[in-house]
């Protein structure tokens, strides 16, 4: 898999990690009778997905202090995230009675489901008139680190099935918003923009609690 990173200013420390972090799922991937383990791979995706959660939530902060307007409140009904129609779990009881394969089909749904939107998310708030630099690189971020988790998603899941159907389909939504997203109307794009930073947010808080979950049943056996 050959990813292009493209960050705005200077790349930095970050773009460095970042890049190793790439490098290091995507050689597990192609490599399945590597000597990483499963636990390992379990620790360093549950790294991955928790500094994601951070970039997520400090994507929607930053949008919601500088774009997002008070009249969206009292007059907007948020939609539905496009995930929504993914079924996962909603509490702690469904989560520990789903089996393993299908709780990672579930986070591999919704990590795949996420791939176009933020390209259009980067591309929405990189052009958007006031956004800071930094809101524009964590967008970037935001979209490089879905695929590391994607990776890491995958590699787990085909390293740990007795048999993985080689033409196997997984279920994942359309999204339907670009065109309230491209909106000449500026309520109409900002709103499309804050939800989906409202939703990214959302659904990789799920993967990573869903992910310590499976490391706790995995790994440790459920003495966690």
């Amino acid at each position: 898999m050959q990813l292009t990173l493209t960050l705005p200013g200077s790349a930095g420390m970050q773009l460095l990690l970042l890049v190793s972090n790439l490098l290091l799922l995507e050689n597990v991937a192609s490599k399945p009778t590597t000597s990483v383990s499963i636990e390992d791979l379990y620790h360093r995706l549950i790294d991955q997905s928790h500094n994601t959660f951070i970039l997520a939530s400090n994507v929607y902060r930053e949008f919601d202090l500088n774009f997002a307007k008070r009249s969206w409140i009292r007059d907007r009904i948020p939609p539905l995230c496009h995930t929504a129609s993914i079924h996962t779990p909603q509490n702690r009881e469904e989560v520990h009675e789903i089996k393993t394969e299908d709780l990672l089909k579930v986070m591999i749904n919704v990590s795949i489901s996420w791939n176009e939107p933020l390209k259009h998310l980067v591309s929405a708030v990189t052009t958007l008139p006031g956004a800071s630099v930094s809101l524009g690189k964590n967008a970037v971020d935001l979209k490089d680190k879905n695929l590391v988790i994607l990776e890491g998603l995958q590699t787990i899941y085909n390293r740990t099935q007795a048999k993985v159907e080689e033409n196997e389909i997984f279920d994942y939504p359309a999204w339907s918003g670009l065109e309230d997203l491209q909106s000449s109307d500026e309520d109409t794009h900002l709103f499309a923009i804050y939800n989906l930073c409202r939703c990214i947010k959302r659904d990789i808080h799920r993967i990573d609690s869903y992910l310590k979950v499976l490391r706790c049943r995995v790994v440790f056996k459920n003495e966690c």
